[in-house]
């Protein structure tokens, strides 16, 4: 059997947007439709004095804390307005919680062609 056809467009599985407030964060998760994910930071908080250095940042490869499995991100990302972000559908993402202020992203799934 032949693989995929390579002719054939990627399609886009969602697309969506995120408006966090003060205290806001995304539990680590995945997306089990897509192939490729996506975060585009239209607006980040400033980070507060008292807020740890990777406040708002975006993570890479931490499991969800309700399994159990204690593994620390494999990557931190510093998110800059304007900035895309991809990666692989499949790894656990999410982002480190933030005090004051509001977050807003743009984000989408790609997935194969069928």
């Amino acid at each position: 059997m032949l693989g995929p056809r390579r002719d054939r467009r990627v399609r886009f599985s969602g697309s969506w947007s995120v408006r966090l407030r003060s205290h806001g964060h995304h539990s680590n998760h995945v997306h089990p439709l897509g192939w490729i994910s996506s975060a585009l930071y239209l607006a980040l908080p400033e980070r507060g004095h008292e807020e740890r250095s990777d406040a708002g940042w975006f993570t890479l490869g931490q499991p969800d804390e309700k399994l159990g499995i204690e593994l620390e991100p494999w990557r931190k990302i510093q998110p800059k307005v304007g900035q895309l972000v991809l990666f692989p559908s499949w790894m656990w993402h999410g982002t480190v919680p933030f005090e004051e202020g509001e977050r807003m992203t743009v984000a989408f799934d790609v997935s194969p062609p069928v």
